[in-house]
């Protein structure tokens, strides 16, 4: 990557900005829940027409990093938007959340057939809630042997069946559903170093080692650590989200790690990174 060549586009509406003819900011946290993920943006000194054009519901998709590397951070809809006039410049502050219609609008009346398996059912209400699937793996595979009726909110009763009746993880992703088991992480390879981003802490003392499976080789301070999160930095990184497992290579932090919650935070002139809190893996 090359790190000191920022990019990110901003798209509101059917409108498109980059940050070279745009000033904005941005502030995306994100967790491994079935939480909502909402996102605040500030624009600065949109036109007039702009300003006025912009309604709840309207698409927000955020793509952002680095020359060469740049991808999804967040996909949503305008859930508020104000605008305020401080000195000379305009500042349109717009919070956004995603799935916003499908989580709140989208409905089923549907009864499948006994023997169905959640396997079966769990595509079906998917392409009814409309959100592209990024990996349905169930930790348990209920079979409903008297069938299965599914009334109400799409989301309640996907939640149902992922989470409550089949022990998964379900979560929204820069605009993806996941549902996979929640022992596991969203495994895309990713290895942090202080080479290739990671912002090592003024905390860190290189004597600490977490060594997964080793209880022998772990420092107290690391010991005393564990039950609690981990918290690092890295620069920002759009391939890394809620559950992600993570290799970690450092003087003070060498294992692999499950990313429990964090955020993507960017100014054009400001900052520019991806806070992580983790537990071990």
């Amino acid at each position: 990557m090359s790190f000191w060549m920022r990019e990110a586009s901003l798209q509101i509406g059917t409108k498109r900005y980059s940050m070279d003819n745009l000033y904005f900011e941005f502030e995306v946290p994100f967790e491994d829940s079935t939480t909502l993920q909402t996102a605040t943006f500030k624009a600065y000194n949109l036109s007039e027409a702009t300003r006025k054009g912009i309604r709840r519901g309207d698409a927000v998709i955020l793509n952002a990093g680095y020359e060469g590397d740049v991808g999804a951070i967040f996909v949503g809809q305008v859930s508020v938007c104000s605008h305020q006039h401080q000195n000379t410049d305009w500042v349109t502050s717009i919070t956004a959340t995603a799935a916003m219609d499908e989580w709140l609008g989208r409905k089923v009346s549907k009864t499948y057939a006994a023997g169905s398996t959640a396997k079966e059912i769990l595509p079906d209400l998917l392409n009814i809630f409309g959100l592209e699937v990024g990996q349905l793996e169930l930790a348990v595979n209920k079979v409903y042997d008297r069938g299965r009726a599914c009334n109400g909110k799409v989301k309640d009763v996907i939640k149902q069946i992922a989470v409550d009746e089949c022990k998964s993880r379900l979560l929204i992703r820069a605009g993806s559903i996941i549902i996979n088991n929640p022992a596991a992480g969203i495994n895309n390879g990713i290895l942090l170093t202080p080479q290739n981003g990671l912002l090592l802490s003024g905390k860190e003392i290189e004597e600490t080692v977490i060594a997964v499976g080793s209880d022998s080789q772990k420092s107290s301070s690391t010991k005393s650590e564990e039950g609690n999160y981990i918290t690092r930095e890295c620069l920002l990184n759009y391939h890394i989200g809620p559950a992600e497992q993570l290799a970690i290579r450092s003087p003070s932090l060498n294992g692999r790690f499950i990313v429990v919650k964090g955020k993507h935070i960017g100014t054009p002139k400001g900052d520019w990174k991806t806070a992580l809190e983790m537990k071990p893996a």
